[in-house]
């Protein structure tokens, strides 16, 4: 009968770590900023017309792509990005051309080059810089 006292042990030893095993897993946050999204204001001011801005993120590979169109031709960015909970960071920046992209553009790329926090709600992102500055998206096709 001490068989049946050492399973059962072993049985609540196994059920406590298997429990704690799932506890202790790092969720996906970033998993509500997948995909590719269309920036349709820049500090609470409208994107002109012409100005066509999207960025897409792969949580899988920490991944950040976009394209900046002014109208001639689409110009593409990318880069590496970190996030937590409603936390994001982009250690190195991104990388593209040396263009002038106009005040709109280098607007754009300071703000999230300091991204530090983001926001989804209703298939829209908001990203925000360490100077209150944001960025607002909706989810892109």
């Amino acid at each position: 009968m001490n068989i049946f006292k050492y399973i059962k042990k072993a049985i609540v030893f196994a059920l406590v770590v298997f429990s704690l095993s799932l506890a202790l897993q790092s969720p996906s946050y970033a998993a509500g900023l997948e995909g590719k999204w269309k920036l349709t204001s820049l500090n609470d001011s409208p994107v002109p017309e012409q100005f066509n801005i999207t960025v897409a993120f792969d949580p899988n590979e920490g991944r950040i792509t976009g394209n900046v169109n002014t109208g001639f031709a689409p110009i593409s960015y990318f880069g590496s990005y970190k996030s937590t909970e409603n936390k994001i960071e982009l250690p190195n920046g991104v990388v593209k051309p040396l263009i002038y992209f106009g005040p709109e553009g280098e607007e754009y790329f300071s703000t999230l080059n300091s991204a530090e926090s983001y926001d989804v709600k209703d298939q829209k992102l908001t990203i925000t810089n360490y100077r209150d500055r944001k960025l607002s998206f909706v989810k892109a096709e």
